[in-house]
């Protein structure tokens, strides 16, 4: 078998694990590398700043279970850090590979561009270091496939972000491709057998016992990769679930036995009421940060609670270091070895009260969401932004086969534009692909990152964009400054976008300020399946917000100084 250069080792490992395409910005230390993509049997996305390309990474890793991007040293690679943070912090596994010096300039006595002035090469590494699981600079050709072996198993293992510093010469040094016969290993070592008997034996017998059993499924389930097995504990129990906002799209929310969406005190109050007087709650992949748990305002009995890890299960306030995948599944053979004596009674609460008519003739929070639920169809993929957007899409009640994400704990403004490009790539990477996308962000979020439209329009794809036009940031507004002018933004036309990042695509715009306006137009065939971009910017109350926003903002202030 021929060697190959180090970089084309490198692409062909990302290959093997299903990544198809790589975003990034071209920079002088790394142009060598981009050359040997194509060998690597990858395909190139430009992206129109690094940043957007982190996001970007991530989106798209949250379909295909891993993503990848290239920057250069210095100003490419920290301008991506804010990205990469995000999927640190919420399990997403990106490469993040930069293109350094050559070993030779890196000894030199010379002050090269991109660096500090010092002449040295590891400030930026060691930045990543603190959102990365392993990082590495490759300095010997001899080892670099191992290395690159080394980082992308650390990947897997602890499903969070990884850096590969490849120097020129090294890039483009040859070695032998044998190892790639080796898989990476991407599945978690099996428990101890023992320990696990016990766990699911214990669960097993909380779970007969029970009178009012509940699942919880949060962010864990999906970033963890327990989705399946989380479908099919829901069926052979038939114990009533429901999701927390991280976990919002990970189970079929027509399932006759969903209860609805938790968020702590503003939580629906039969929903609430059924999920905080259970005798057994069995939580997967639970993330208890703010807003996750509206403020910190869940009330689920400790004691009551199984709580899945990725590496760990607690029961009660017992640690079992067991990894939950293995548990799940376990314990679902052992139900139907031996079904639970548990009798399935009637649904003691609905997920949803159906649509209200508007209060007012303005579009309004408690109105839009609601009006979300009969507009989603089968097949949609939602991608909500940080914020209102975001608190509100929890709000809708999805049909089947509806899958949608957000960045829930990093809440980085700008992440959903960027998040879409990701992941709109590669659901149409997968069989079978996403039937629309839909992007929900606000004004503010989307002066961040609004380049990224012009790579939909590049790749050829036909989201519907809804923008919240609120004239600024309005959890900011309730958190603190509720008039203040530092929480205003600078007035743009948003529904001239679309062309003005794509003059040569056919998109279509609407700017929409009344609720009849929005619901005419959310009946229209011709804009429900339109086969071009379309955006629809909705003009909203500055003040008005989600119930959960409202709660919200009316916490955080507390908590951020520490009460």
């Amino acid at each position: 078998m021929a060697d190959i250069v180090v970089g084309a080792y490198l692409f062909r490992r990302l290959r093997e694990f299903g990544i198809e395409t790589l975003f990034g910005v071209p920079g002088d230390y790394e142009l060598d590398l981009l050359d040997h993509v194509e060998e690597g049997g990858l395909q190139w996305s430009g992206s129109p700043n690094e940043l957007v390309a982190a996001y970007s990474a991530d989106g798209y890793a949250r379909i295909k279970g891993a993503g990848a991007l290239v920057t250069t040293f210095g100003p490419g690679e920290t301008s991506a850090l804010c990205g990469l943070a995000g999927a640190y912090c919420e399990f997403v596994p990106v490469v993040h590979i930069v293109g350094y010096p050559g070993l030779k300039a890196q000894r030199g006595t010379q002050i090269l561009h991109h660096t500090l002035g010092d002449k040295k090469y590891d400030h930026y590494i060691k930045m990543s270091d603190q959102i990365s699981c392993a990082s590495v600079v490759l300095m010997d050709a001899s080892t670099a496939t191992s290395e690159i072996d080394r980082i992308l198993q650390a990947m897997f293992y602890h499903q969070q972000p990884v850096y590969i510093g490849l120097p020129i010469d090294i890039a483009l040094s040859k070695v032998s491709p044998s190892s790639l016969e080796t898989s990476i290993i991407r599945d978690l070592p099996l428990n101890d057998p023992m320990v696990e008997e016990f766990v699911v034996k214990e669960i097993y017998r909380r779970l007969d016992a029970s009178k009012n059993a509940v699942i919880i499924v949060d962010g864990g389930a999906t970033r963890h990769g327990v989705v399946s097995e989380v479908a099919k504990l829901i069926d052979i129990t038939q114990a009533p679930h429901f999701v927390t906002g991280m976990g919002k799209g990970a189970v079929n929310e027509r399932h006759p036995r969903f209860g609805g969406g938790y968020n702590g005190a503003s939580t629906k109050a039969d929903v609430k009421h059924t999920i905080e007087n259970s005798d057994c709650v069995l939580w997967v992949g639970s993330y208890l940060s703010d807003f996750n748990t509206g403020e910190f305002t869940m009330k689920v009995s400790a004691a009551a609670t199984i709580d899945f890890q990725r590496f760990y299960v607690m029961i009660g306030d017992k640690k079992y270091d067991v990894k939950m995948k293995y548990v799940l599944q376990k314990l679902i053979n052992t139900i139907e070895m031996q079904p639970l004596s548990v009798v399935v009674t009637d649904m003691p609460c609905t997920p949803f009260d159906g649509l209200q008519a508007p209060e007012s003739q303005d579009i309004t929070h408690k109105w839009l969401w609601q009006r979300f639920t009969s507009f989603l169809e089968p097949g949609d993929f939602v991608i909500t932004e940080t914020g209102t957007a975001q608190a509100g899409m929890n709000e809708a009640w999805y049909p089947e086969n509806v899958h949608m994400f957000t960045q829930s704990v990093f809440g980085s403004i700008g992440y959903a534009t960027g998040a879409a490009v990701g992941s709109a790539i590669a659901a149409r990477e997968v069989n079978p692909p996403y039937k629309r996308l839909i992007l929900v962000t606000g004004d503010g979020s989307l002066q961040l990152t609004v380049q990224g439209f012009s790579m939909l329009q590049r790749n050829g794809v036909t989201p519907i964009i809804f923008v919240i036009n609120n004239k600024g940031y309005t959890v900011e507004r309730l958190i603190h400054g509720l008039n203040a002018d530092y929480n205003n933004i600078p007035l743009w036309n948003y529904a001239a976008l679309l062309k003005a990042m794509g003059p040569d695509v056919a998109s279509k715009s609407y700017q929409v300020a009344k609720s009849a306006e929005l619901d005419q137009l959310l009946q229209d065939e011709a804009f429900c399946h339109a086969s071009y971009p379309q955006l629809v910017e909705l003009f909203m109350d500055p003040f008005d917000c989600p119930d959960s926003i409202k709660l919200l903002g009316a916490a955080a202030g507390t908590h951020n100084m520490g009460s």
